[in-house]
């Protein structure tokens, strides 16, 4: 069911002045979907835009990877966390990788995450869906050479 949006472009008074019966059959209008719908006192009903927040998460299809890749729509911008328990620690914590190579802000667009259905898979795709181009995004381990290893979250470079 679309939603309805009414705006009062005067008073609100008015609006709550029309008889009930005005009243009902403007809200009928605007429910039935009838595009812009003008009342009494300069009332419009227009169709709501979908409620869409400005990130999209999803998780990579590896049964054995606890991480959640998180993607702003406008920007590509990437992140990515999972779910650690240190050892001894009766409560986890959120660990979120730092940004690398690729995974800042790209050029605007319009984004999305698409993971594959490899089930092997700890990485996601980001897609702009305006140009067509895809990069893919993963948790890069780099050893140090003291021993141990940093890890950072990268992108490929976008390609078609």
């Amino acid at each position: 069911m679309q939603g309805i949006v009414l705006s009062v472009a005067r008073s609100r008074t008015r609006l709550r002045n029309l008889m009930p019966g005005g009243r009902s059959t403007l809200a009928a209008l605007a429910f039935a979907g009838l595009g812009t719908v003008a009342g009494a006192g300069g009332a419009l009903a227009q169709p709501a835009a979908p409620a869409q927040g400005a990130y999209e998460f999803a998780a990579p299809p590896s049964a054995q990877a606890n991480r959640v890749y998180g993607l702003n729509r406008q920007t590509g911008e990437m992140n990515v966390c999972q779910f650690e328990r240190p050892e001894g620690s009766a409560v986890g914590i959120t660990h979120c990788f730092a940004q690398g190579e690729g995974a800042g802000p790209q050029k605007a667009g319009s984004y999305a995450l698409a993971p594959t259905h490899y089930e092997g898979e700890t990485g996601i795709f980001r897609v702009n869906r305006d140009t067509g181009e895809m990069s893919i995004c993963y948790v890069r381990e780099t050893a140090r050479p003291q021993g141990g290893a940093d890890s950072s979250l990268v992108c490929t470079p976008a390609a078609r």
